[in-house]
């Protein structure tokens, strides 16, 4: 795996493929994704949704 922190050897940059490029974001992004997906989900958040579905659910029985 190619780390950019680190100091090239020999004056030369670190060498890469695409595909090896493409992996390493890939990846990195895979493993962001899966972190916020693990996160709770904020209260006020879950208080708005619990607003919106008595919302609509009122709004569907009027129309009936």
């Amino acid at each position: 795996m190619l780390n950019y922190s680190e100091k090239p050897r020999n004056g030369e940059p670190p060498k890469a493929s695409d595909t090896d490029v493409h992996s390493r974001i890939s990846n990195q992004l895979q493993t962001y994704y899966n972190e916020v997906l693990t996160q709770p989900l904020p209260q006020r958040f879950e208080d708005l949704l619990k607003r919106l579905d008595e919302q609509s659910g009122s709004e569907g029985e009027a129309r009936s």
